[in-house]
């Protein structure tokens, strides 16, 4: 397995998160982690990239304990698109997305051709080539966020982590980005993701994993986690079922 979560319990300004959640993923999969407010998907995605604390149990990404590593080797494993982004004044979109090669070279040494074509291929994979030379921090918020998406592609990551990365994407860019993850996924990339929007995460989702309270309640594929019952349940929200004729997942839509 290339993540092997076990039994991690972790607190977040001094509010237990997660308590006692397994899972376990290998490399090409799409796992998006869903759930109420406060259920503990922002957790997840920060426990894996080893940015807060584990009261207890352990999380191996390609046979490391992620915690052990020092952050230019867990750089060089994980990528990370965080739910806020703020882009650093004074840089262009260009040098923000080199950012993400610093891992692999000593701080000391110059980009070299392999990685200037790295830079440039995501930048055109996210839709942000046409900004490369304009300062990061004047673009709007979902721009910028597909600037971070660009910076991660460029890290080449065996495991990448996206917490609501397409919450500011209008609908066109939306699409853009998913289709970029299946592609990240096919060629070996495990994508874990934390998202509100039940229907996108069935859209493109392997596996889906529904938390509450910090509680791991389900994990499979979207058809069989997804039902009316389960998610009423877990949202405490009457919801209207819209069958779809091209996708084994119904649309599941607030009951007015």
């Amino acid at each position: 397995m290339l993540v092997d979560i076990k039994n991690i319990t972790c607190s977040y300004k001094n509010h237990i998160a997660l308590t006692d959640v397994s899972l376990s993923a290998d490399a090409g999969e799409i796992i998006v982690c869903i759930g109420p407010n406060g259920a503990g998907k922002s957790t997840l995605i920060r426990a894996i990239a080893a940015t807060i604390p584990l009261q207890n149990g352990h999380i191996h990404v390609d046979n490391h304990e992620i915690s052990q590593l020092a952050a230019s080797q867990r750089a060089q494993l994980i990528a990370v698109v965080p739910q806020t982004v703020i882009m650093p004044a004074g840089f262009t979109v260009r040098e923000v997305v080199a950012m993400a090669r610093y891992a692999f070279h000593p701080w000391y040494q110059h980009h070299t051709g392999h990685d200037d074509q790295i830079i440039s291929y995501a930048m055109a994979q996210a839709g942000v080539a046409h900004f490369a030379d304009t300062p990061a921090n004047q673009l709007s918020g979902g721009e910028q966020q597909r600037v971070a998406f660009a910076r991660a592609i460029a890290q080449q990551p065996k495991v990448l982590l996206l917490d609501e990365t397409t919450a500011h994407l209008d609908l066109h860019h939306q699409h853009a980005i998913i289709n970029c993850i299946k592609a990240l996924a096919q060629c070996g990339v495990l994508v874990i993701a934390a998202m509100h929007d039940i229907n996108l995460a069935a859209s493109f989702a392997t596996r889906v994993c529904v938390l509450q309270k910090g509680h791991l309640l389900a994990d499979g594929a979207p058809a069989t986690v997804l039902n009316q019952s389960f998610l009423e349940q877990v949202y405490q929200t009457p919801l209207k079922v819209v069958p779809q004729a091209d996708h084994p997942t119904p649309l599941f839509l607030l009951q007015h």
